[in-house]
């Protein structure tokens, strides 16, 4: 090979490189061969010493990097030694394949710990947070009511139904969004006391008849084709609904919350009476309910637990509150999160360090190797 065409070979390889440093480096190769030619050595021989001038090429840009990294220690100018010193052959490609697999594990470890890290501060914060200040704001446990539409008290049963799923169905009495639905059999009797006056309902004989005790009064109430009345519940104070088996339904308004309603459903027949208790917000979500046959009783809170007891008061059981038992479970899981995600991040932090020790290691041998072959050239005296 003539040396136009290796400096011109010479010259593309460099290309990637600083125009002014690409010039320096072939005009010393220029210089070397030139001085080797005058010393009367044959062109092409000085021109096959010096090698391929790719590989050369490669070479000298493995040293501009390393020059570049060691100015400036980031990870990203040490993968470009790395690279460089690859593209030499220098690194084996058996090893490399398992290298990339390490890289990409290392990557991975960083990004699922860091989201559990993140993960678990968030919640812990968040629910710190509540207990301490209420915010943010978190949906609590609740008790929905719902009965099929009979009139025995015992039908009462808790769901878990969305309160707008089904309106609250007491046999006489029936929610319907923000209005009390009264239907009263031959017998039944209710008692509403509102804020313009008292007004008594009573079937007989089938038919319905109305007292008003206050001016106004039985205006509040609406009835309906199918024999039922209607009343805003807002207007309504107290409200009691009893028939001729013993059986009563009572609701009002929880302290003068006009959108809390507070049940009470009796069924007195004999000594194994029924109650039936219950608070009702405007969203049908019930904080506590109490259910009592005779002795036994049943209680269901929401921040209490659930306590049950017998005739012979020798069988209670609290079972741990619903929304401490949740809030405590997640601020557990959220704190193992939060402690697995942090170290983690301390092992992939460790790992990093000794992979960059390491490559750094292998790199400074590399282009000491590098260096050592290309100062061989230039301090080559011709002969």
């Amino acid at each position: 090979m003539k040396q136009d065409a290796f400096i011109q070979q010479l010259r593309q390889g460099l290309a990637s490189l600083p125009k002014q440093e690409v010039e320096e480096i072939v005009a010393d190769y220029r210089e070397y061969i030139g001085d080797a030619i005058a010393a009367g050595r044959n062109e092409e021989e000085v021109v096959a010493a010096l090698g391929d001038p790719a590989k050369l090429a490669r070479e000298i840009k493995a040293q501009a990097t390393y020059r570049q990294w060691q100015a400036r220690r980031s990870f990203g100018n040490l993968a470009r030694v790395v690279a460089s010193v690859a593209g030499l052959g220098l690194l084996n490609l058996i090893l490399l394949l398992p290298f990339l697999i390490y890289l990409l594990l290392l990557t991975a470890g960083y990004l699922v710990s860091g989201a559990f890290a993140i993960g678990g501060l968030v919640t812990v914060v968040s629910l710190c947070s509540h207990h301490a200040f209420g915010w943010p704001p978190t949906e609590q446990p609740s008790i929905h009511i719902s009965t099929k539409s009979n009139r025995a008290a015992s039908g009462i049963s808790t769901t878990a139904k969305n309160a707008s799923d089904e309106a609250p169905d007491f046999g006489d009495v029936k929610v319907d969004g923000d209005h009390f639905v009264l239907k009263l059999d031959d017998g039944d009797k209710a008692l509403i006391t509102t804020r313009a006056g008292l007004v008594v309902l009573k079937n007989e004989d089938g038919e319905t008849k109305m007292v008003a005790l206050g001016s106004g009064a039985d205006k509040l109430l609406t009835p309906a084709d199918d024999h039922t009345y209607r009343i805003a519940t807002k207007d309504v104070t107290t409200m009691v609904v009893k028939d001729d088996d013993g059986k009563s339904v009572k609701v009002k308004h929880a302290g003068g919350n006009d959108s809390t309603l507070v049940w009470d459903i009796r069924d007195d027949d004999g000594s194994d009476a029924e109650h039936v208790q219950f608070e009702q917000d405007a969203n049908g979500k019930t904080p506590r309910l109490s259910l009592r046959s005779g002795t036994d009783s049943v209680v269901i809170d929401a921040n209490k637990g659930i306590t049950l007891n017998d005739d012979d008061d020798n069988v209670v059981r609290i079972v741990a509150p619903m929304g401490w038992s949740l809030g405590a479970m997640t601020f557990r899981y959220a704190l193992m999160m939060l402690i697995g995600g942090v170290l983690g991040l301390i092992v992939c932090i460790w790992l990093t360090r000794l992979t960059w020790r390491a490559l750094s290691r292998y790199v400074h041998r590399q282009i000491d190797a590098i260096s050592a072959r290309l100062d061989e050239h230039e301090h080559e005296q011709p002969s």
